[in-house]
């Protein structure tokens, strides 16, 4: 007996993920650590990466808008500005953080999302800690 399918209807449609997320458990103060995440966005189209600190915002990849990389204060955090401490394209995103303290200490996430029309969400969490 013979089986067989018809494949010309089926769609293949790969989700965005996080592959990986990289944050120093532990750090000296005076370290500038990397943060990075990586990312297959399937069938998706890159709308935006951004960077958490105990859930807010402060640093934000967006590929199609003319102004693609923006910072935002958030205590604790400083984005190191000089290049290339912040390298993102379609497949990850890098940035490293200068100027230390206790505050620095927290939990980091990486978020990824889609172009419209579904704007589908990916993200990984990580916890850091500052040696003072």
């Amino acid at each position: 007996m013979e089986h067989w399918c018809n494949y010309k209807y089926l769609k293949l449609i790969r989700t965005l993920q996080l592959t990986e997320i990289v944050v120093p458990e532990v750090v000296d103060v005076r370290d500038t650590p990397t943060l990075s995440c990586s990312y297959d966005m399937g069938t998706h189209k890159l709308n935006s990466v951004k960077w958490y600190k105990d859930e807010r915002e402060f640093f934000r990849y967006s590929p199609m808008m003319e102004q693609n990389q923006m910072i935002f204060p958030v205590e604790g955090v400083t984005v190191m500005r000089k290049a290339p401490a912040h390298l993102c394209d379609q497949y990850s995103c890098s940035i490293q953080l200068q100027q230390l303290n206790i505050r620095s200490s927290g939990a980091y996430r990486c978020e990824i999302s889609g172009d419209a029309p579904e704007f589908k969400l990916a993200h990984g969490t990580a916890n850091m800690s500052v040696a003072v």
